[in-house]
C-alpha cells in the first residue's frame, strides 16, 4: 500500500474549508432494495439523483501512483474509479458502492480522488446514479463525485487492510448466466471471494472486456471482467497476462461485484472484477490446444484436408496421452479420427475428401492428459466448431462470410482467398466516426444473406461505388467484422455498375441480439433497408445531448418498424446532416438535422456493421433516409379516452396541426382524403403507446379545397373535415 502520510495534515485542513451540509447516507442506505422491487426486476438505489455523502473504506486507488504514475487501475477511460466497502468489515450485504469521477480535467482535480489509496476511510460527495439501460442490461449504482461545484474527498484516516471479502458462491449471484437479483443484488459493489470453479470461454483478443469466465458444477456461470489492468490484454493494461487456459481450476477468485453484459440482448448478468494480482489462485490446467490449421485455403471435390494442432500439458509432469479429431459432414455423424503426435507437440490427422459440391464439414479437436483431463478446442463445440466448405466452383463472397453455428467467424478465418463483388460504400461514404472506428470499404456479390464483406487495410481506399473488383487476401475477424485484409490484389474489372438491390429485414431480424446471432449475422456489411420506421429513443446510450459531462452519445439511435423491435442506427459514421447531439456544435451547422423521438421514415437504409457488442445499420449518404418526418410529438403519458380534435388552424395555408389521444397502445392510422374519398397523405402508420399526440400536417402540395382526415386505432375510428384556402 502506498503510504501518503505527509498529505493527511494539508487535507484535513482543506476539508473545513469545503465542508458542506448534504446529507450524509451510509453505504446500505444508498444500495438497500427491498425483495419486493428485485422481484419486479427494479434494482435501482432509491436515492438516484440525489447529491449525498457517504463515508467507507478504499478498495483500490483511482491511479497507480498520483505522482509518479497516473494510469487509471480500474479502468473507465479518462475517468478515476475507486470502490468503497463499509467501515463495518463484518457487513455481509449491501455493503459496497462504485465511485466514478467523469470530469479529471486540471480544474477538476482539486477532488483529490487521484490521491486516495487502499484501506484509507474517506468520505466522498457526489450524485447517486445508475449505470446501464434499465430493463436491458441491468444497472449498477455508483457515486457521481461531484465536480461542480467542486467538493474534495475528506480523509478520515486508515485501516490495516482493505479486510476480508465476503465467501459467495456463483449461485448465489447468476441462475446459469442471468443474474439472480434476489440473492445477488445485495452484493453489488462488494469485495468477494469465490473458491474451488472451474474456466471457460477463454478469449484472448485484446479487445475483450471478458477475458474468461468461471463456472460451478451445476452449470452456473460469471464471466471475469477486466477493469482492472491487472487482469487484461487491452490496452489499459498494467502488466502482460494471458486469461488461464478453458478447464482450470481455480482455487479462489477474490473482487467486487458489478454488472456488465458485451450486448443490450443478453441477460443481466453478474461479473466479478479482480483487483490485484493475487486475486486469483490458480490450480491444476488440462493440456491446451493451439494453433489449430488446415493445410488448404480452399477446398475441392475429393481433396484430403490434414489438420494439425499444437497440443501441449504445462503441468509439471504432466503428458498429452490422447487426441483425435471429432468431425461430420453435412451434419451427419460424428466421427472419431486418432491424430499423431510429431516434432514440437504437433499432433495431425487427415479427413479423407468428400464427393460432393457444397457439402459442410465441422470439427473439433479432442484431448487427454495423464492426469484424466479432457480439453477441446474449440470449447463451445456447438457455437464455435472448426469448418469448411468442399466446393467444385469458384469461392464466393458468400462462402466466406456463412457462419452457419452462431460464431460470427468465418470457415475461412486466417486462410488466404480471391473473391469479387461490387463496391457498396467507398471511403467517402462511411468516414467513421472520427475516434475508434475507422473509414471503410464494402463489396457485395448480388443479394441476399451472406453476400457482403468488409474490405480492410489502405489498399481499399481507392475503391469507389459501382467498382466491380476482384481481391485477393487474408479473411480475418475484426472486432467481430469479417473482413479481407492483408490485401496483395485489387483488380478493378469493371465501374459504374448498378449496386445490388437493398433487402428489407425486419427490425426484430437484427434487434439486440448478440455477435453471432444467424438472424442477424447473415446480414453483416449487407445493402439492408427497415420500412416504416420511427425513432424510439434519441441517444441508445444515455440522455439526450452531447457527450460529455457523463452523458453517453455515440451518435447511435434506436428505431422500431411495425414489429416493434428497436434495433440500432448508427449516425455518426456516415456522410450525411443527420445527427443525434453527440456534439454540442452539431445543430449550429447550417444544413444539419436533428432527430428526435417519435421521428419517422418511410424507409432507412444502409449497410449492417457490428461493432461495441451492437448490431447497427450505418446510413452512407443523405439518399439512404427516405420520406424523413418529424412531425408526431408525444405530449402527455397519461390518456382516459380516444379522441381526435379538430385540426387548428382551420382553414389553414399550408400547415396545421391534429391532436388525438389514445388510452391504450395499439396500431395508429391517420390519414387524410380528398373530399372524393381518394388518400392523398398517410401521416401516421405505426405502433404507439398510450398518450397524447400532436402531428404536423403540411398540405403545401395540394390544391386548395375540403379534405377529410380519419383516425383508426384497435377499435376506434373518428372522422372530421378540414379546409385548405390558398
Amino acid at each position: 500500500m502506498i503510504k501518503r502520510i505527509t498529505f493527511m495534515m494539508f487535507l484535513l485542513s482543506v476539508v473545513s474549508i469545503f465542508a458542506q451540509n448534504y446529507p450524509h447516507y451510509t453505504i446500505r442506505q444508498l444500495q438497500f432494495v427491498p425483495d419486493s422491487l428485485l422481484a419486479q426486476g427494479n434494482e435501482q438505489s432509491p436515492r438516484v439523483g440525489d447529491t449525498v455523502q457517504v463515508t467507507g473504506v478504499v478498495m483500490v486507488p483511482a491511479v497507480v501512483n498520483p505522482t509518479f504514475d497516473r494510469r487509471p487501475i480500474m479502468w473507465a477511460g479518462a475517468r478515476w474509479q475507486t470502490y468503497l466497502r463499509d467501515t463495518n468489515y463484518t457487513s455481509n450485504a449491501w455493503a459496497g458502492i462504485n465511485i466514478i469521477q467523469n470530469d479529471t480535467s486540471a480544474a477538476a482535480q482539486g477532488t483529490l480522488m487521484d490521491l486516495i489509496d487502499t484501506a484509507q476511510v474517506v468520505t466522498i460527495t457526489g450524485v447517486v446514479a445508475e449505470f446501464g439501460t434499465a430493463g436491458q442490461t441491468g444497472t449498477q449504482t455508483q457515486i457521481n463525485v461531484l465536480t461542480n461545484p467542486l467538493r474534495p474527498v475528506q480523509f478520515l484516516g486508515s485501516k490495516p487492510n482493505r479486510g476480508q471479502p465476503v465467501e459467495v458462491t456463483i449461485a448465489q449471484l447468476n441462475n446459469g448466466q442471468a443474474a439472480n437479483l434476489l440473492s445477488g443484488e445485495k452484493y453489488e459493489g462488494m469485495y468477494v471471494i469465490i473458491r474451488n470453479v472451474t474456466t471457460s470461454d477463454r478469449n484472448t483478443s485484446t479487445s475483450s472486456s471478458t477475458p474468461f469466465a468461471i463456472n460451478d458444477a451445476n452449470g452456473n456461470k460469471i464471466f471475469v471482467h477486466d477493469q482492472s489492468g491487472y487482469f487484461t490484454r487491452r490496452t489499459h493494461k498494467l502488466r502482460e497476462w494471458e486469461p488461464p487456459l478453458d478447464g482450470t481450476t481455480i482455487q479462489y477468485i477474490r473482487g467486487v461485484i458489478g454488472q456488465f453484459s458485451s450486448s443490450a440482448s443478453l441477460p443481466t448478468r453478474y461479473v466479478i472484477r479482480p483487483i490485484y494480482p493475487d486475486d486469483l489462485l490458480i490450480g491444476q490446467s488440462p493440456a491446451a490446444i493451439s494453433n489449430v490449421r488446415r493445410n488448404l485455403d480452399v477446398v475441392g471435390r475429393n481433396q484430403a484436408v490434414t489438420i494439425t494442432a499444437t497440443i501441449v500439458d504445462n503441468d509439471p509432469g504432466g503428458q498429452v496421452v490422447e487426441a483425435k479429431i471429432r468431425y461430420r459432414v453435412n451434419g451427419g455423424n460424428l466421427i472419431d479420427l486418432p491424430m499423431t503426435a510429431g516434432l514440437n507437440n504437433l499432433w495431425s490427422a487427415t479427413i479423407p475428401g468428400v464427393n460432393q459440391d457444397s457439402a459442410l464439414v465441422d470439427f473439433y479437436i479432442w484431448a487427454r492428459d495423464n492426469d484424466g483431463m479432457i480439453s477441446l478446442n474449440p470449447v463451445d463445440t456447438l457455437r464455435n466448431k472448426y469448418f469448411y466448405l468442399v466446393l467444385n466452383r469458384p469461392l464466393r463472397i458468400q462462402d466466406v462470410q456463412y457462419s452457419p453455428f452462431g460464431s460470427g467467424f468465418s470457415g475461412y478465418n486466417n486462410y488466404r482467398v480471391t473473391i469479387s463483388g461490387v463496391v457498396t460504400a467507398d471511403t467517402s461514404d462511411l468516414q467513421g466516426d472520427g475516434n475508434q472506428i475507422s473509414r471503410r470499404v464494402h463489396i457485395q456479390n448480388g443479394t441476399g444473406p451472406w453476400s457482403g464483406i468488409t474490405v480492410a487495410g489502405l489498399a481499399a481506399d481507392a475503391l469507389r461505388r459501382g467498382q466491380n473488383v476482384t481481391i485477393s487476401g487474408l479473411i480475418r475477424e475484426s472486432n467481430n467484422n469479417t473482413v479481407i485484409d492483408s490485401i496483395t490484389s485489387i483488380v478493378v474489372n469493371s465501374s459504374n455498375n448498378p449496386l445490388p438491390d437493398f433487402a428489407t429485414v425486419s427490425t426484430a431480424d437484427i434487434g439486440t441480439l448478440p455477435n453471432g446471432t444467424i438472424s442477424a449475422e447473415q446480414w453483416e456489411s449487407v445493402l439492408i433497408k427497415y420500412l416504416n420506421v420511427r425513432v424510439t429513443n434519441e441517444n441508445a446510450d444515455g440522455q439526450p445531448g452531447p457527450h460529455g459531462g457523463g452523458n453517453s452519445n455515440f451518435g447511435e439511435i434506436l428505431v422500431a418498424d411495425n414489429s416493434n423491435a428497436n434495433t440500432r442506427v448508427e449516425l455518426q459514421e456516415g456522410n450525411h446532416p443527420y445527427h443525434n447531439l453527440w456534439a454540442a456544435n452539431l445543430d449550429s451547422i447550417p444544413g444539419n438535422i436533428r432527430i428526435r423521438l417519435h421521428n419517422t421514415f418511410t424507409e432507412l437504409r444502409g449497410i449492417l456493421f457490428f461493432s461495441f457488442s451492437n448490431y447497427k445499420l450505418v446510413p452512407r449518404k443523405v439518399d439512404d433516409f427516405v420520406g424523413f418526418s418529424n412531425n408526431v410529438e408525444r405530449l402527455d403519458l397519461v390518456a382516459d379516452n380516444f379522441s381526435l380534435s379538430q385540426n387548428y388552424p382551420n382553414p389553414f395555408n399550408p400547415i396545421t396541426t391534429i391532436e388525438y389521444t389514445i388510452p391504450n397502445d395499439g396500431f395508429v392510422e391517420l390519414k387524410v382524403f380528398d373530399i372524393l374519398g381518394r388518400e392523398v397523405k398517410s401521416l401516421v402508420n405505426m405502433n404507439q403507446s398510450a398518450g397524447n399526440y400532436k402531428v404536423i400536417f403540411d398540405a403545401s402540395s395540394l390544391p386548395s379545397g375540403v379534405y377529410i382526415y380519419q383516425i383508426n386505432v384497435n377499435n376506434f375510428q373518428a372522422t372530421k373535415k378540414m379546409i385548405l384556402m390558398k
